[in-house]
């Protein structure tokens, strides 16, 4: 689990007038979990495959995003709420989930010849 930076979605401290630090922690996915979002990321129309990749960081913040006590903090629900908050959170907690889960752009390449 790693903590990462959300600043950017937090609340302005009222005394100093910047955004007060704020954080969320990120978990490894079950290997179910795994399945799923990589499922979530194929396409299919006929017989042709393209990667989907329509609030991907949005549905997997929502998949790792938890409190300290391993927690949920987001439901399926909200991903569309994600989606609206600044990107730069997002990518950060993608780019952390992707390094503890050992997922790649190979990966998701890799999904698309199968």
């Amino acid at each position: 689990m790693v903590e990462v930076d959300v600043t950017e979605w937090g609340e302005i401290d009222p005394e100093t007038g910047k955004p007060k630090k704020s954080t969320v922690f990120v978990r490894e996915l079950s290997g179910r979990e795994k399945d799923l979002f990589e499922a979530g990321l194929i396409s299919v129309k006929g017989r042709k495959q393209k990667l989907n990749l329509d609030d991907m960081r949005a549905r997997m913040a929502v998949l790792v995003c938890c409190d300290e006590n391993r927690k949920p903090i987001f439901m399926p629900s909200d991903v569309e709420w994600l989606t609206k908050k600044s990107s730069r959170p997002l990518t950060r907690i993608y780019n952390a989930a992707k390094e503890l889960n050992d997922l790649s752009d190979e990966d998701e390449e890799e999904l698309l010849k199968n």
